[in-house]
């Protein structure tokens, strides 16, 4: 019988959501809302931002895995509308929509995963500054 090599594979364990609420956000200014961690699997983004008088746009969650940067982004959102960040394969990964509706996360175990992982967020905004900026991940770690 062949002898195992390493650790059992464990299943990821679950985090507390990593978050922000980002009172007036400086546009352009990116926010982090996971630190670079080891180890992760992305279950789920969602982003939000509510503004008084003038829209931001875009709002922008940037996921760094492994020295890649996937860009999730929604021109001219609707305020205090969640987005859930989403992969559409065809599309290159610094063109990556975010969506309102939530259908998509009912069809996947998970969004990303990888050995080093960070979640970042930011908007642009024009005359007034939008408030807050909203963003939410949950993870798992193994």
């Amino acid at each position: 019988m062949p002898k195992a090599h390493g650790p059992p594979h464990l299943p990821p364990v679950h985090q507390a959501d990593a978050a922000i609420s980002q009172v007036n956000p400086v546009s352009n200014q990116l926010y982090t809302v996971l630190a670079t961690t080891t180890n992760v699997r992305i279950i789920s983004i969602a982003a939000q931002v509510t503004w008084a008088a003038v829209q931001p746009t875009p709002l922008v969650v940037l996921v760094t895995i492994d020295g890649q940067v996937i860009t999730h982004y929604v021109n001219n959102p609707v305020s205090a509308n969640p987005y859930e960040a989403i992969v559409r394969p065809h599309l290159p990964e610094n063109d990556q929509p975010m969506l309102s509706g939530f259908a998509e996360t009912a069809r996947r175990a998970f969004l990303y995963e990888g050995r080093s992982v960070k979640v970042e967020c930011y908007i642009t905004w024009g005359v007034a500054q939008p408030t807050p900026l909203v963003c939410r991940v949950k993870w798992a770690r193994w």
